[in-house]
């Protein structure tokens, strides 16, 4: 009877050492189609620069003012398209890790033709009259974030990223009025105006940017991302005369938290040579910024302060170099 308890708690201690050996160090996955992976480690920079072709827009109650051609009708406040550009750096690190810095700048003045409005007398009280207004849009953009490239598959391929940016937007308008009345054309030397109204603030900015390889070097592109910015609004508004008389002036300022958001899509070639890639992208975008601009709604008849989107749209296009480090 030992012989046999003894034989079993034998038996028994060699199955359980087999087991143990079944559950060793895994193999390392292999990398088959479908798989979501990482690039290899390596260390890369790269240099862009796009040109940006863009018209500013704005919410309906500042996008409109009354037509000097007639009270009854309303008329769009219809912005010039013009040029800006964006540059950006990155460092690329580890398993498609990357520090990027971009900045995007915009400057163009619009001539937005005839309006009806009002301006102080200098006789007492206020004088029906049509102004010229033209409207200067300007706009700067610093975004500074981390990205991770992630491969999807043998053609699809993702880069998600966060980080900060920064924003400056502002919209300066000036207005020359028609002074009919050859008393107050006397005593004003001309009668002018100006509304300006600013937003700059800072905060966290998170997005992706996608990409479907249709051959080797040609791909079709796609981005979207969006911020949350906190920061201070401005609006003031001034009437003068042309003999250095200021006659009307009005300032206020507010923080808000402003939220933004961005989607392009375009198409890029790869250029590979001994040295590096050259990319060649150009694509449509649009972005944004939700109740950034404080003004004067003119038309209720009154002195609200309404707050209007800024946003832009148009085309890009540009190229990025990237070399080994």
């Amino acid at each position: 009877m030992l012989k046999k308890i003894t034989l079993a708690i034998l038996g028994m201690s060699i199955s359980g050492f087999a087991a143990a050996g079944m559950y060793g160090t895994p193999p390392a996955p292999t990398c088959t189609p479908g798989d979501v992976t990482v690039p290899c480690e390596a260390k890369k920079w790269d240099l862009g620069i796009q040109a940006l072709y863009l018209k500013p827009i704005y919410d309906a109650d500042k996008a409109y003012g009354l037509a000097a051609s007639s009270l009854s009708e309303y008329k769009d406040v219809d912005n010039e398209w013009g040029w800006g550009y964006k540059l950006e750096g990155s460092y690329h690190f580890r398993t498609g890790n990357d520090l990027t810095v971009d900045w995007l700048h915009y400057d163009v003045d619009s001539n937005n033709g005839s309006f009806t409005g009002v301006f102080p007398s200098p006789l007492g009280g206020v004088v029906n009259a049509n102004f010229t207004h033209t409207f200067t849009n300007k706009f700067d953009r610093v975004n500074a974030v981390l990205g991770q490239h992630v491969d999807m598959g043998m053609r699809k391929n993702a880069r998600f990223y966060g980080g900060f940016q920064y924003a400056d937007i502002r919209v300066n308008s000036n207005l020359a009025y028609s002074v009919v009345s050859p008393t107050i054309l006397l005593l004003t030397s001309g009668v002018f105006g100006t509304q300006n109204t600013d937003f700059n603030g800072v905060g966290p900015v998170v997005g992706v940017d996608f990409s479907y390889d249709l051959t080797e070097n040609f791909s079709i592109t796609a981005n979207t991302s969006g911020s949350i910015l906190y920061g201070t609004g401005r609006y003031n508004e001034a009437t003068f005369f042309g003999n250095n008389l200021v006659a009307f002036t009005r300032y206020g300022t507010q923080k808000s938290v402003v939220p933004s958001v961005e989607a392009k899509l375009g198409a890029n070639y790869a250029y590979e040579t001994a040295n590096g890639t050259l990319n060649i992208e150009a694509g449509y975008q649009v972005f944004n910024y939700f109740n950034s601009l404080q003004h004067i709604n003119p038309l209720c008849g009154c002195l609200r302060i309404d707050m209007s989107d800024f946003g832009m749209y148009g085309v890009y296009g540009g190229l990025k170099w990237v070399a080994p480090a």
